[in-house]
């Protein structure tokens, strides 16, 4: 299953789904550059759970993912590692004067 998250995006349908909008819609507001976020999650019945994240910014694709006990704490994992590739994106790209 995946979750497309937009800019102008209705709320979700299930608890996770309104996890995850709430938790990277963040970027949204602090990365004005991010276009779009999808997150893929590997099932209930598998022991690990795995998310990965697609992050469309403006030229480039960033793709990161992270495994925990729970959805939630892996996509908390996930999102972290988000955050770091997009600073690097940030300060390569827009530099202060």
């Amino acid at each position: 299953m995946d979750i497309k998250v937009e800019r102008a995006q209705t709320e979700g349908k299930n608890y996770f789904e309104t996890y995850a909008r709430e938790n990277l819609q963040k970027y949204f507001n602090n990365y004005p550059f991010i276009e779009s976020i999808k997150v893929f999650f590997r099932g209930k019945k598998h022991p690990s759970k795995k998310i990965k994240l697609h992050a469309r910014l403006k030229g480039k694709d960033v793709f990161v993912e992270a495994s925990g006990a729970r959805h939630d704490l892996a996509l908390d994992a996930a999102s972290a590692k988000l955050r770091v590739q997009v600073e690097k994106y940030k300060s390569k790209h827009y530099k202060r004067a």
